[in-house]
């Protein structure tokens, strides 16, 4: 196995921990889960996940219901389009069987309702991460254009990689999240800049146009990304 494989296989579960209770936050989930053997991010409300996923992707989310700008419910629905592999487990004091029912048709893998022995809570995401996360050593190949553990570098289907600069990243972050779906300029712009009346659009236009550029001549072949008319840009891969 490549040392590129074997740092796949080691590397921790990145889970999300959105819960508005800081003391529960702080103090429990994050302590616990960082010695189970997953490297934590927790956050208090649905913009700061959001947020987070330009910058990085996670493979499991542990998700609140009684946010306090968006509810997890909604929350769930909008991750499962986003991404089909995402491992969300919903932990809440919403308990009744319509509560359960509404989080698992919104898109949870699991829902497990407050107070709960957080041995239940570990083992749950341990087990929801084996279905989630590839197995590097089973599928040490791809055909697909991907971006690599750390999203700062493209992975062509012929295996050469085309390292990101911190403004593509935060773009291709965006658009790979969104695989498939168009992603609108102004979502785009707000990656990049905290004030998108700032920033000229044109200097998107000419960042996709050289980052097109730099994949056709590092690897010989086209990046899967189109303009969309009227929209902004969809990534096919």
């Amino acid at each position: 196995m490549s040392a590129r494989l074997r740092e796949a296989a080691r590397r921790l579960p990145v889970l999300a921990v959105v819960e508005d209770d800081r003391t529960f936050r702080e103090d429990v989930l994050l302590p616990v889960l960082s010695h189970s053997g997953f490297s934590v991010v927790g956050m208090d409300r649905a913009l700061d996940l959001y947020r987070s996923m330009t910058l990085r992707s996670f493979d499991l989310v542990l998700l609140d219901v009684g946010l306090p700008d968006e509810d997890g419910f909604s929350i769930a629905a909008h991750l499962r389009r986003l991404s089909p592999r995402v491992g969300i487990v919903m932990l809440t004091g919403y308990d009744s069987a319509q509560d359960r029912m509404r989080g698992l048709r919104a898109g949870a893998d699991a829902y497990l309702p407050k107070p709960v022995d957080m041995d239940e809570v570990v083992t749950t995401l341990h087990n929801l991460a084996r279905w989630v996360i590839p197995d590097a050593a089973a599928a040490p190949t791809s055909t697909h254009w991907r971006l690599d553990e750390r999203g700062w570098c493209i992975l062509t289907p012929g295996g050469v990689e085309i390292e990101l600069n911190l403004a593509e990243r935060q773009v291709m972050a965006m658009l790979a999240a969104a695989a498939g779906i168009p992603v609108q300029r102004e979502t785009l712009i707000a990656s990049l800049v905290k004030n998108a009346y700032d920033f000229d659009p044109h200097r998107l236009e000419m960042l996709v146009h050289r980052l097109r550029k730099k994949c056709q001549q590092a690897a010989e072949e086209e990046l899967p990304l189109r303009a969309v008319r009227g929209i902004g840009y969809v990534l096919n891969w």
